[in-house]
């Protein structure tokens, strides 16, 4: 089941990517390497395979998709993912020029605030993320905490693994319910992230229900249209089966990658195509409330020009930007989504994001006899009592250099480190 979740992360790749040039085999083969690396908990051989194929000799970043790869494995050790490399030659067209002159003069509003406002009259929320950022991550808690006294009790992540008939299916979410964590081999792929594996155990401790709905067919069926629009209808009658129908009084937060939370039809390639919440709004008449937290970002798959018109007015919180009352949606999710969160800029405490704190942790100094005197460690902080589980935090540290801190939860935590031997290359 991991291995699947892993292949839909790949085709997610791919088809949202619409990528002329398929990855090398070379580079398949390392994050395949590097996935079997985080399976086993292994993550500085995963970031260190990847940074081979994504790096060349003199430290140059490699554009494509083991790049891609290595932002991710790095967002995994760091919470914020590797640098996203300049496009050449990038020219702000004309449609940027008027998204800029729009973000400029729009008002910022609390993004919090302004989601459970909206969320009060729909039964269904979808958020969307960035599969590099654990910030959004971060967020994607904070939504479905602010969500729970509204009613909202049932969570779909895209990321959870997933078998095609549905009462074995409730009952693996019926474990993971029970065991209150998620595994670090079970329960996903994306869920390997310190952050995201936290998310799911606030949201599950709090009294969401979880419910996996990837697809899980994962045969290359037709040209890259044909693959979307197969897992996408795949999703949406997971959903509607398991999240909806089960659940006729509850309201539901889907938390999903990317384009799934357009809920009109996009164009690719000269073509209409429905990705997921088009298609359930299609099938159930339920007009969902669409979030896009993607594009005004400056890392990862984010529109740095455009994220520069808002950043100076977004301080401390997370805002959705409002024009003439109304809020304003730019760049590819224009028209597709109902909302578009724009997030703070990363600050650093004792070395590490400050928007860990949202998670409800305290900045805690790594324990002395914990830190290397040589090359590098990583030093993981797991929750008391879990086994086979996903770390609370994790951090590298590099011998002779500053420790950066842990972000711990208030729960008990067992240190576990692992060790490296000489300090890579950038």
């Amino acid at each position: 089941m991991a291995f699947g979740a892993w292949k839909a992360g790949l085709c997610l790749f791919l088809v949202t990517a619409a990528v002329a040039q398929e990855p090398s085999q070379a580079d398949l083969a390392a994050a395949d390497a590097a996935r079997k690396a985080v399976e086993e908990g292994r993550y500085l051989d995963a970031e260190r395979t990847l940074r081979r194929a994504a790096f060349d000799d003199k430290g140059v970043a490699k554009p494509g998709y083991a790049y891609d790869q290595w932002m991710e494995i790095h967002g995994l050790l760091d919470g914020e993912p590797g640098p996203a490399i300049p496009e050449p030659d990038a020219r702000i067209d004309a449609e940027q020029q008027a998204a800029i002159a729009r973000l400029k003069a729009a008002t910022p509003h609390d993004a919090l605030a302004t989601i459970v406002a909206q969320a009060k009259t729909h039964r269904l929320v979808i958020l969307n993320e960035d599969h590099a950022s654990p910030r959004d991550r971060a967020f994607g808690w904070q939504v479905a905490r602010a969500l729970r006294p509204l009613g909202y009790d049932v969570l779909g992540i895209e990321t959870l693994n997933n078998v095609a008939d549905d009462r074995e299916a409730a009952g693996m979410m019926a474990t993971l319910l029970r065991e209150g964590y998620a595994h670090r081999v079970s329960t996903g792929y994306y869920v390997r992230d310190p952050v995201f594996a936290d998310f799911v155990r606030q949201a599950l401790m709090v009294g969401y229900r979880p419910v996996a709905y990837e697809t899980t067919d994962h045969t290359p069926k037709g040209d890259v249209i044909a693959r979307i629009e197969a897992r996408e209808q795949a999703q949406a009658n997971f959903i509607v089966r398991r999240a909806l129908q089960r659940n006729p009084n509850s309201k539901i937060l889907l938390y999903v990658g990317f384009h799934h939370v357009t809920e009109n039809p996009t164009d690719m390639d000269g073509k209409k195509v429905s990705w997921l919440a088009t298609r359930l709004k299609a099938m159930t008449g339920i007009d969902p409330l669409t979030i896009d937290q993607t594009t005004l970002n400056a890392n990862g798959a984010g529109e740095p020009t455009l994220y520069a018109a808002v950043a100076d007015r977004i301080v401390t919180r997370p805002a959705v930007m409002f024009a003439d009352g109304t809020p304003l949606v730019v760049g590819h999710y224009a028209g597709l989504v109902d909302l578009q969160v724009a997030h703070p800029r990363t600050t650093r405490i004792g070395g590490r994001p400050d928007w860990l704190l949202a998670m409800g942790r305290t900045p805690t100094p790594i324990p002395a006899k914990l830190l290397p005197k040589k090359g590098q460690r990583l030093v993981q902080a797991f929750v008391t009592g879990e086994t086979n589980a996903i770390p609370v935090d994790q951090v590298v540290v590099t011998a002779g250099r500053s420790a950066p801190v842990l972000m711990l939860p208030k729960a008990p935590v067992t240190f576990v480190v692992q060790d490296a031997g000489a300090v890579p290359k950038p």
